[in-house]
C-alpha cells in the first residue's frame, strides 16, 4: 500500500466467512486475507499509537454479496483504545476483491493487557459471516510480543481453488485516489466497480461481407484498458459469440450486476445499418445473414439497456456505420475545465453518453497498422494518455480532429436522451 512506508507487516493470514448453509439458494462466500500492521514494529499496541488492521475481502460464492456492514467491538473492556465500530462496506460483486482499513488509535493513558476485537460481516439480504476474533497485545510488561488470532466456531476450510485464488497477490484494490492530496472530501470521489463489454465481429455470412479489423481493434481496446486503466470486470463477445441473443443476455447480465456507483464500457465493432423507411439504426450481429432486422440490435433496443443499467456513469463506443443515429434530440453537457473541482463535479452527476465513429453515415474499416481510423486514434489517446483521471469529453476532444483529417468520416459525443444522463463524465482512471 502507498503511502505507507513506515508501517511494518507482522503477520497475515486468510479465512474463510460464510453463513450456514439452510437451502440451496445462490448465496454470497466470502474469503477474507488479513494484516496487522504497527507503526513502531514492536508488534503491540502502545500509548498514542496507530496500528492497522487490514482486511482484503473476496467473495468467491454464487451471489452478489449486498450493502455489506462490518462491525468492529472490542470485548475485554481496554481502557484508551479509539476505533471505527461500524463501516459501511457496500456491496461486493462475484470474484470481486476489497480493501477494509481498520485504523485503531491508542491514547495517552491506554490500560495494558489483550485486546480482542471481534469483526462481523453481514449484509441486508441476511447474509452472516461466522465472526473473526483477533487478539492483540496492549503495552505488555514483557518483551515478548503478541499478536495471535483466533476463529470463534471455525468453518470447513475452502475449495482447493478458492484457497488458491485466496493466496494470490491482490493488486489495483482499495481507493484509487488515495496518496493524492485533493481539496474535496475523499467520499466525493468513490468510485464503484468498473466493468467493460467489448464485442468485435469480423467474420459476417450472407448478405454482410466480412471485415479486417473489428475483431483485432476490440481484442487491442480489452487489452490497452487491462494494461492502462482500473477495470474489474470484462465481458467478451468476439467473431461466432456475438450473436443477438448473445450481446442481449450481456447487456441483461449488467443490468442484474451493476450497481449505483458503479462505471459501464461498451465498446462494439461491427457492421451497422440504418433503414430509412423505418428511421432506426441497428447493430448487425454475427448471425444476421439478410437484410431483414429480426436479427439486428436496434439503438432503441441499446438505448433501452443503458437506461435500465444502474450505473453511475455508462460509455458506449461504436465504431460502425451509422452509429451516430443513436443520438435524438439536443442535449447539454458541462464545458471541459482540468480541475479538480470540475473532475468532482462531472464524476458525481450521472452520465449515459456515446462515443461513434460517424454519424447517419458508413464509415472505414481499414486505416492504420491493421485498425479501423477511429480504432486507431482511440487507441492511441487511451495509451498516451499520462494523468489519473481522463474523461471521455477529453478521449472525444483528442481523437475527433485527427479522424476528420484522415478520413471521410466525423466522429460524434453527445449524451444519450431519455436513458438518466444528468451531465456527468466517465472517468477513465490510469493505473499508477
Amino acid at each position: 500500500m502507498r503511502g505507507k512506508s513506515l508501517l511494518l507487516l507482522l503477520l497475515s493470514g486468510f479465512y474463510l466467512l460464510e453463513s450456514p448453509v439452510v437451502s440451496q439458494e445462490r448465496s454470497p462466500r466470502i474469503i477474507i486475507e488479513w494484516e496487522f500492521r504497527d507503526k513502531d514494529g514492536n508488534q503491540r499496541i502502545d500509548p498514542k499509537e496507530k496500528v492497522l488492521i487490514i482486511l482484503k475481502l473476496k467473495n468467491v460464492g454464487d451471489a452478489r454479496a449486498n450493502y455489506l456492514m462490518l462491525n468492529v467491538t472490542e470485548t475485554n473492556g481496554i481502557q484508551g483504545l479509539e476505533y471505527e465500530s461500524e463501516m459501511d462496506l457496500g456491496r461486493q460483486s462475484i470474484n470481486a476483491v476489497k480493501e477494509v482499513e481498520i485504523p485503531v488509535t491508542a491514547g495517552s493513558r491506554l490500560q495494558s493487557g489483550e485486546a480482542n476485537f471481534l469483526l462481523e460481516v453481514h449484509d441486508r439480504s441476511g447474509y452472516r459471516a461466522e465472526p473473526l476474533s483477533l487478539l492483540v497485545q496492549c503495552r505488555g510488561t514483557d518483551d515478548q510480543a503478541l499478536v495471535r488470532e483466533a476463529v470463534i466456531n471455525p468453518v470447513a476450510p475452502p475449495r482447493a481453488e478458492s484457497e488458491s485464488s485466496a493466496q494470490e497477490k491482490m493488486r489495483g484494490v482499495g481507493d484509487p485516489l488515495k496518496g493524492l492530496n485533493v481539496s474535496s472530501p475523499r467520499e466525493e470521489m468513490h468510485f464503484g466497480d468498473y466493468y467493460a463489454l467489448i464485442i468485435g465481429i469480423d467474420n459476417y455470412r450472407g448478405f454482410w461481407t466480412p471485415l479486417n479489423n473489428a475483431v483485432r481493434d476490440a481484442k487491442a481496446i480489452e487489452n490497452t484498458l487491462k494494461n492502462n486503466y482500473r477495470f474489474d470486470h470484462f465481458r467478451t463477445l468476439y467473431n461466432e459469440e456475438a450473436t443477438r441473443a448473445r450481446i442481449i443476455r450481456e447487456m441483461e447480465w449488467l443490468v442484474d450486476n451493476v450497481d449505483e456507483e458503479d462505471n459501464v464500457f461498451i465498446y462494439f465493432s461491427g457492421h451497422g445499418d440504418f433503414k430509412q423507411e423505418l428511421n432506426k439504426g441497428y447493430w448487425v450481429p454475427c448471425d444476421a445473414t439478410t437484410e431483414s432486422v429480426s436479427n439486428y440490435v436496434s439503438n432503441n433496443d441499446i438505448q433501452t439497456f443503458l437506461g435500465g443499467i444502474r450505473s453511475k456513469h455508462t460509455l458506449l463506443v461504436a465504431d460502425a456505420c451509422f452509429s451516430g443515429d443513436i443520438f435524438r434530440g439536443k442535449t447539454v453537457s458541462i464545458p471541459f475545465e482540468n480541475s479538480e473541482r470540475y473532475y468532482s463535479t462531472v464524476h458525481n452527476l450521472l452520465s449515459r453518453q456515446a462515443l461513434t465513429s460517424g454519424g447517419i453515415e458508413p464509415v472505414m474499416d481499414g486505416g492504420r497498422d491493421g485498425h479501423s481510423v477511429f480504432a486507431y486514434y482511440l487507441l492511441k489517446a487511451l495509451e498516451n494518455n499520462n494523468d489519473l483521471f481522463f474523461d471521455a469529453s477529453q478521449l472525444f476532444h483528442s481523437i475527433r480532429i485527427p479522424v476528420i483529417n484522415n478520413s471521410e468520416q466525423s466522429p460524434s459525443f453527445q449524451p444519450i436522451k431519455n436513458t438518466g444522463d444528468e451531465g456527468g463524465q466517465f472517468i477513465f482512471l490510469k493505473k499508477q
